[in-house]
């Protein structure tokens, strides 16, 4: 074979065994489950250090496993009743739409949100969710996960659409 046969064609990626970790990746792994946030975005984690080193953690996400398991310790430890299910099920709901307030608002408009107000959403939103896992209600739960589907779908349609406009705006103007 020829030189001119083994040069990589300019469409090719030169692959080079030595550049590859797997425990990096592995720990870019760990690294978007805890945080899910790239480092521009670390603004919305809570950071916690350890040994010198910085671990990141969505301020929302923490606040709402941290609700979560308190409520769920909290309603068995004092045995609260959940009669009628329903009017559980409307606070619950309340609850959760503390942090779909708080989130598609700073998705949809300039406001910005503070670590504050993401964690403590996120704990209201967790003791509700903590209130349908003590339910038990197979259809209180499906109803709720309709409606996280539903704001999430709200959120990236109005977000596309401004996108749109935005670029429908820029090619105006060119």
């Amino acid at each position: 074979m020829s030189k001119k046969q083994d040069a990589p064609k300019t469409d090719e990626v030169v692959f080079q065994p030595n550049q590859w970790n797997r425990s990096d990746e592995i720990k870019e792994t760990i690294h978007m489950l805890i945080s899910h946030h790239p480092p521009s975005l670390y603004g919305h984690c809570l950071r916690l250090t350890v040994f010198g080193r910085s671990i990141y953690f969505c301020a929302r996400c923490t606040g709402i496993y941290g609700g979560m398991g308190l409520g769920i310790v909290f309603f068995s430890v004092l045995g609260i009743s959940m009669e009628p299910s329903w009017l559980w099920f409307l606070i619950a709901l309340v609850l959760g739409l503390s942090t779909v307030v708080d989130w598609m608002t700073q998705r949809l408009s300039p406001r910005k949100t503070r670590n504050s107000v993401r964690f403590s959403t996120g704990v209201m939103s967790g003791l509700g969710l903590a209130i349908i896992f003590m339910l038990a209600n197979l259809l209180y739960v499906l109803v709720a996960l309709a409606a996280m589907m539903i704001s999430v779908g709200v959120v990236g349609y109005f977000e596309n659409k401004k996108k749109a406009n935005k670029e429908d705006t820029d090619i105006s103007n060119d």
